[in-house]
């Protein structure tokens, strides 16, 4: 593995998944940074495309060449 996939993918922080909140768009992010979930801000948590769910930097989906 190359030292570029081992960092934490930034757009995830390293959850694999982004979360999404009222709170947190409100907030402009201060509330619950992306990737965490904290129990006072209630949302949803979504898989992070960028890292397709690894929460490391460089592991994208693969894009068909069809």
């Amino acid at each position: 593995m190359s030292d570029f996939r081992k960092f934490a993918c930034p757009q995830c922080q390293g959850a694999g998944k982004l979360f999404q909140c009222d709170k947190w768009v409100a907030s402009n992010g201060t509330c619950c940074p992306a990737g965490s979930r904290r129990d006072n801000c209630l949302g949803q948590r979504l898989t992070c495309q960028n890292c397709n769910e690894t929460g490391l930097r460089g592991y994208s989906v693969p894009v068909s060449q069809e």
